[in-house]
């Protein structure tokens, strides 16, 4: 196989910029809440900053878990749509950098980004234009590639538009007409209540393992404790990897469920932890380790993220996971 895992969503320009809680009040901006904005408001807030340090990033949900994987040491690729502009062009770059093959159509509409305030107490509040990653289509999906991978991963993120829905669901029909298994990440309790019907029957269809934290669970089943929703994914879906934040994770493979304990951090920037859990746990399943070691995985690559500004570790990655990553390797 050419990939281990390929990842399709939404390339958008983090823009993270380390705020005080009166710069929200006085945006009017929900403090950790993520908000839809136009072209407009997103212009409107980058004024605001004055001259605040704000650090780039290629992001995207589905690409953080990429480059995360391929920081392990799994080869990986990632497609989505950009804008034919400096960001676009900064985000292959950056894709190329990190060890992802990118697969990036360009359109005329400015590249998506997102802006990411975080606050002292480390929360996170996102604001996000997604510009070019509407226009997705099946067109732009690269089927051959798709083919020639071992997982595919999607996440509820690309249900935006429907051309978006329409290049995920040949995506997915793609993956299981070559018996590749599909991973795919609810994305957000918003997108999990507002697509429940959807998400319910691609999981039920196409899906070996799904990801998803406590708030999002609940919303998809309308269950009001996570055991219980557990239990109702695990009927629709031989895995189910439930993060409980900082009480752990359950995971649930072929009936068989394990609980995964948190490791303790003071965190900084809680961006991309469940990125991070779904990359260390997903590098655990393609390497062949057990349910109970790719949930550690995933839970040591998110406490280890969340010490840092961003939604992605940097310096010597597989150093830094190799108190958890060498069990793996065993």
């Amino acid at each position: 196989m050419r990939y281990d895992v390929f990842g399709l969503e939404n390339p958008v320009m983090d823009l993270l910029a380390q705020v005080p809680d009166a710069f929200l009040a006085k945006a009017g901006i929900e403090k950790n809440r993520w908000a839809m904005i136009d072209q407009a408001r997103h212009a409107e807030l980058l004024r605001a900053l004055d001259g605040t340090p704000v650090a780039y990033e290629a992001g995207g949900s589905c690409a953080n878990t990429i480059v995360g994987i391929a920081q392990l040491g799994a080869k990986t690729a990632y497609c989505g749509m950009v804008g034919a502009d400096e960001h676009g062009q900064i985000y292959a770059k950056k894709l190329q950098e990190a060890g992802v093959t990118p697969f990036l159509r360009a359109t005329t509409v400015p590249t998506g980004s997102a802006l990411i305030f975080v606050t002292p107490d480390a929360g996170r509040t996102m604001n996000l234009f997604l510009g070019a990653c509407r226009e997705l289509g099946p067109q732009d999906v690269p089927v051959d590639e798709i083919r020639a991978s071992r997982w595919l991963y999607v996440t509820g993120y690309v249900w935006d538009s429907g051309d978006q829905k329409e290049a995920a669901t040949l995506a997915l029909r793609t993956a299981k007409a070559a018996g590749i298994p599909v991973a795919f990440s609810l994305a957000d309790p918003v997108y999990a209540t507002r697509h429940r019907e959807d998400f319910l029957r691609l999981i039920r269809d196409y899906a070996e393992l799904v990801f998803a934290n406590r708030d999002e669970a609940l919303a998809l089943t309308g269950r009001d404790h996570a055991q219980e929703a557990l239990r109702d994914l695990r009927k629709l879906c031989p895995a189910v990897a439930l993060t409980l934040g900082h009480a752990g994770a359950l995971i649930s493979i072929h009936g068989d469920t394990a609980y995964v304990e948190s490791y303790p951090v003071h965190p900084v920037d809680t961006t991309g932890a469940g990125d991070a859990f779904a990359a260390g746990f997903l590098y655990g399943r393609v390497t062949g380790a057990s349910p109970l070691q790719c949930g550690r995985l995933g839970a040591y690559f998110a406490s280890r993220v969340i010490t840092q500004i961003g939604p992605r570790l940097s310096g010597d990655v597989r150093g830094l996971l190799a108190p958890v990553l060498d069990d793996v390797r065993e």
